[in-house]
């Protein structure tokens, strides 16, 4: 029998072994969390875990630092077709 290649899951790679840990948080710190999600452009929960790395003095996952954005500059239009 022919061996087939192995399949790749579609989706984003595992972030490995991980715990669920409810938080509960004041308000006004789930807002700046928040904020911070959005302008790093990850969840949450990767926010936190950033947080919790930074204050053990431990790295933290590669999956918790912000997304890159294109550098790339616009090139400019000088003739509309």
């Amino acid at each position: 029998m022919e061996s087939l290649p192995q399949r790749r899951k579609p989706g984003r790679k595992s972030k490995g072994a991980r715990v669920q840990v409810p938080v509960r948080m004041p308000a006004e710190f789930h807002a700046e969390v928040e904020r911070i999600s959005q302008r790093d452009g990850i969840p949450v929960t990767d926010v936190v875990t950033r947080m919790i790395a930074e204050s053990l003095g431990r790295p933290a996952p590669d999956y918790c630092r912000p997304k890159t954005t294109s550098q790339q500059e616009e090139l400019p239009l000088t003739k509309a077709s």
